[in-house]
């Protein structure tokens, strides 16, 4: 949610200045096109910049920016403008369906009812399924007056070239290892030698740098890669995650359950606690599958890290650089057949294979 957010405008994207350049002068003349297409990795400012936008384009200072003062401004910081609604999959396998769409599409004939635009975010555009990009289609081949849609992905090849050629493109970069750093020392309680070991691995991606500091998946994936390594049994280090990440699982739904009003709970009828149960089960499932992604690239960040060390010697060209004394140990095995498993798994989770299984194998490959 963007609720809470106090960033000031397009001065708080930091690394961006092309893509904010850009917005900046779009805003100014006005010529706000129907469609955007916010495309970069995950982290780096793309969610924060498309509502800085909704922003820019509701104020009522109209000067190319959010005055963050006005009526509009604050609605849109907390998340309750009746013309900036934004969307993200909410189902099991984390997939817009042609229902989500024709909501949206529905919502989008409506006139404003307070700002000048209606706005549409549309948060990993990628996951709309092929069906429903296409019924989205006819809606920006003829969109509705005064009307935007910003859809923000990582992998917008997975859109239609149909749907990509009616959007404004604007391209998100990493950030600079020292803006991470820096946002590391002032938003946590780090260290600075933490902070650069954070920041390294991160890859100029803020919000892999917090997940990190905040889950410690960085350190369990150090101390898997050691223990396989050292020769522990990979069918018990593999049993050990599957435990760790069950753990994970209900720490969430704890934290769900805390966070649900009892009384508005006892007022829902079956079918609707039923569909709200429903709804909490999938975005359980898509997180935990979020951090299962993390700790293969974290895996894959050790063993590239093994192969470049071996081959270089070279401190300053490996991300885990506060466990060199473990990487000047060497480690053992076809490095490409690591980096190869991991990939794998990659695929065997995006199709929804067992995690457990995923891991067992990929484990049973490092160890070797």
């Amino acid at each position: 949610m963007y609720e809470g957010n106090k960033a000031v405008s397009f001065s708080a994207i930091k690394d961006q200045d092309v893509a904010v350049r850009l917005l900046r002068g779009i805003v100014k003349r006005q010529r706000i096109p129907n469609g955007m297409l916010f495309w970069g990795p995950s982290g780096v400012g793309k969610r924060l910049a498309a509502f800085e936008t909704a922003k820019a384009i509701q104020c009522a200072q109209g000067n190319g920016d959010a005055c963050d003062t006005c009526l509009a401004c604050r609605k849109i910081a907390h998340g309750n403008h009746p013309d900036v609604l934004h969307a993200e999959p909410a189902s099991k396998t984390r997939i817009f369906k042609k229902e989500d769409m024709e909501f949206i599409t529905d919502m989008a004939s409506y006139r404003p009812f307070e700002g000048r635009w209606r706005v549409f975010i549309i948060l990993e555009a990628d996951r709309i399924n092929l069906r429903s990009q296409n019924y989205f289609l006819k809606t920006l081949e003829e969109p509705p007056s005064n009307t935007m849609f910003l859809l923000v992905t990582e992998q917008p090849r997975m859109l239609l070239p149909t749907i990509r050629s009616r959007c404004q493109p604007v391209r998100f970069g990493t950030l600079r290892p020292e803006t991470v750093r820096e946002l590391l020392l002032r938003d946590r309680d780090l260290s600075p030698a933490d902070a650069d070991a954070v920041a390294a691995v991160s890859q100029g991606q803020m919000s892999r740098a917090l997940d990190l500091v905040e889950t410690k998946k960085r350190d369990v994936v150090i101390d898997l890669a050691r223990r396989l390594r050292d020769g522990e049994d990979p069918l018990d280090l593999s049993e050990f995650f599957a435990q760790h990440v069950r753990e994970q699982e209900e720490a969430l739904k704890t934290k769900l359950d805390t966070e649900i009003d009892k009384e508005e709970l006892s007022r829902l009828t079956p079918d609707e606690r039923e569909e709200m149960e429903e709804k909490q089960d999938a975005y359980i499932q898509g997180l935990i599958r979020q951090h299962l992604m993390e700790y293969l690239y974290l895996f894959k960040i050790w063993y590239r890290d093994e192969g470049v060390f071996a081959a270089t010697r070279d401190p300053d060209r490996v991300l885990y650089r506060d466990q060199l004394h473990i990487l000047k140990e060497g480690g053992q095995g076809d490095i490409n057949a690591k980096l190869s498993a991991i990939e794998t798994a990659w695929v065997y989770l995006e199709r929804n294979l067992r995690r457990e299984r995923v891991f067992r194998d990929l484990f049973f490959v490092l160890a070797s």
